[in-house]
């Protein structure tokens, strides 16, 4: 059985955060990505953003080290949060 694990909890506003994109790159992130940034950018203020292309992809042929990598590079670019499983 899988150890459990307390959750961190929601954030209630992004103004002035930081949101690390995820792309499996199976369903337009190219597209979809800039909506959302577009949209957040004019709720939040000082919202920023890593770009999916940062993290590599999370569904390929490297998942196995990009997803082994993943907690200590989202702490290297300070995400408190990530958008991740867009579209598809």
């Amino acid at each position: 059985m899988s150890e459990k694990v307390t959750l961190a909890p929601r954030i209630s506003d992004l103004s002035g955060k930081t949101i690390g994109e995820l792309s499996d790159y199976g369903f337009r992130a190219e597209e979809i990505f800039p909506l959302i940034k577009a949209s957040l950018s004019r709720r939040y203020p000082g919202i920023k953003f890593v770009e999916y292309t940062t993290f590599g992809n999370t569904h390929g042929p490297q998942e196995a080290e990009i997803i082994a990598t993943l907690p200590e590079k989202l702490r290297e670019y300070g995400c408190d949060a990530v958008i991740s499983g867009v579209g598809g």
